[in-house]
């Protein structure tokens, strides 16, 4: 436990003071600024577009961290060779993975507390009243981008840090889509077509089930018992994947 802890808050304390990190989150929030100009020019729907535009911006700007800083943390480690000196002293490999994954949730998680914020403080500015759906959304954003650093770590076990960064985005667009295309592959009733689908469908997380996006601008109600569910689902899809990225790193010789 000293272990996990120790390597968290170093991977945390590394992580928040990343220049480059800081950069991004500037821009993010400029963007999202923007979404006051963009509402204005829309007839009678500037809190909507705003609300729409600045979750993209949120979604688009978080997945930005989380594949880039996700993807070094591991090979950061190995190039640097600070792994054997780690690994010279009594820490598992498990706990390695787990600490580097459980710091970047932080890092993660302040980041999308100031831009969630920062777009709930304009939204409530612009409306005239609190818009607590906006931070709900957020949250589910974060859900999101969990399973995308844990898939992000794991191909970083595997290859460098730049494949794993774009199958961490390849991932994260195959999961806003694998629902859509289980669901158009049911509708040609080609057996090998509907499993093949069924398979990708498990294998790639399923993030459009916690999207509420769309919700949250008033174009769909949302079923928040069938979210909760998926969100479980998601959570222990990133306990499995980290394991796998414990197992195949664990497999290294260092």
């Amino acid at each position: 436990m000293n272990q996990l802890v120790a390597i968290t808050v170093n991977t945390f304390k590394e992580t928040i003071r990343d220049r480059v990190l800081a950069v991004i989150v500037v821009f993010a929030l400029i963007m999202i600024a923007a979404g006051l100009w963009l509402g204005s020019i829309s007839l009678g729907e500037q809190g909507r577009m705003m609300i729409d535009f600045g979750l993209v911006a949120v979604t688009g700007f978080g997945l930005i961290v989380a594949v880039f800083v996700a993807a070094g943390l591991v090979r950061k480690e190995v190039e640097k060779r600070t792994v054997y000196v780690l690994f010279s002293k009594p820490v598992s490999r498990v706990a390695f993975i787990s600490g580097k994954f459980v710091g970047l949730c932080g890092t993660m998680a302040v980041v999308l507390s100031g831009m969630g914020l920062f777009l709930f403080a304009l939204v409530w500015v612009v409306s005239g009243r609190p818009s607590g759906i906006v931070l709900l959304a957020v949250v589910m954003i974060y859900v999101q981008l969990l399973a995308i650093m844990a898939v992000t770590i794991f191909f970083s076990t595997l290859g460098s840090a730049i494949l794993a960064s774009v199958l961490g985005i390849c991932v994260f667009v195959a999961g806003q889509l694998s629902q859509n295309v289980l669901s158009l592959t049911r509708l040609g009733k080609n057996p090998l077509t509907q499993f093949l689908s069924w398979v990708v469908y498990v294998i790639v997380p399923n993030l459009s089930a916690v999207d509420v996006k769309a919700g949250v601008v008033g174009e769909q109600t949302l079923a928040w018992g069938q979210i909760g569910l998926w969100t479980a689902y998601l959570l222990a899809y990133v306990v499995v994947v980290l394991a796998l990225a414990a197992l195949v790193f664990r497999r290294k010789e260092f």
